[in-house]
């Protein structure tokens, strides 16, 4: 008799669009989930908002950031930047069940930095049950829409990134962003100002260093020179932004910092791939399928 082959099964889908409370909170839910994958399962995308954070409660999988693969085991968590390409999928000899979630936070890129994750973006747990418990709070949550759901999902949100934090405690201690003052400095004003007009002899004030030891020290942190990192933080804003507001490209160009909107559509469409009007789209439909499947 020939074995009938294993389908897909999203055991839970949950979508979040934007509402009222969102500002107040430092993280937002955008989407969740429980997925139980088959061979074939395959996630592979240019750009999406957000971190999306992947818990392996069976099986095993791969993800991809860019052109780097990492497996991943059960009891596993994978850090995704989702901002970047990307893609995701399970062992073919043993498909991975997920739980996953992909969530929004103006310091999660920092957070994302200091602990390496563009290098060692898989989490591996003395107790992971533990990491399943907030997972399952944070699904408890979804189908609420108040002020205190909200608020309960932030809470387990940096539960969660606390974990991860202290997973790595002693690598953390050793970053950049933490033990050199004026680099803490430094991007506590962009992250306030981002819009502000930022140029080499600005980030050398803030930072209390020379352009040389400027240059050295984000290498070394971000494996970006100053102004690059600067533009790909204010693209992650307008990412958040196109997807979170109505408000027009033009506008938006202007609230991260560009004064010409086609140059802002240029960067935008070179760093993620589409126009700022596509990726709004995209996001849209995707929001919009995730809702009917949900109905």
């Amino acid at each position: 008799m020939q074995k009938q082959k294993q389908r897909t099964r999203a055991i839970a889908n949950w979508y979040r669009g934007s509402d009222e409370f969102s500002t107040l909170m430092n993280y937002r839910i955008l989407r969740a989930g429980h997925i139980e994958t088959a061979a074939d399962f395959h996630v592979h995308r240019q750009s999406v908002v957000g971190h999306e954070l992947l818990f392996c409660l069976r099986g095993a999988g791969f993800i991809r950031i860019e052109d780097r693969l990492y497996p991943v085991r059960e009891g596993q968590l994978a850090w995704l930047p989702v901002r970047w390409p990307h893609e995701h999928y399970p062992d073919k000899q043993s498909p991975w069940e997920i739980l996953w979630l992909r969530i929004e936070g103006s310091k999660l890129n920092n957070i994302m930095q200091i602990m390496d994750v563009p290098q060692r973006p898989v989490f591996q747990f003395e107790q992971p049950e533990k990491i399943v418990e907030i997972y399952h709070h944070i699904f408890d949550q979804m189908n609420s829409y108040t002020l205190v759901t909200d608020a309960h999902c932030d809470m387990l949100c940096s539960q969660l990134i606390f974990t991860l934090l202290e997973n790595r405690s002693h690598d953390a201690a050793q970053s950049q962003v933490i033990t050199h003052r004026g680099l803490g400095k430094l991007l506590y004003q962009i992250h306030s100002h981002y819009n502000d007009d930022w140029d080499i002899e600005k980030f050398m004030h803030y930072c209390q260093v020379s352009k040389s030891q400027l240059f050295r020290l984000f290498q070394a942190t971000f494996n970006q020179s100053p102004l690059k990192w600067l533009k790909n933080y204010r693209l992650s804003q307008a990412r958040r932004l196109l997807v979170e507001t109505q408000e027009s490209i033009s506008r938006i160009a202007v609230q991260v910092g560009y004064n010409d909107p086609l140059h802002f559509s240029r960067d935008f469409h070179r760093a993620v791939g589409l126009s700022p009007s596509a990726f709004r789209k995209q996001e849209q439909l995707e929001g919009a399928q995730q809702k009917k499947g949900d109905a």
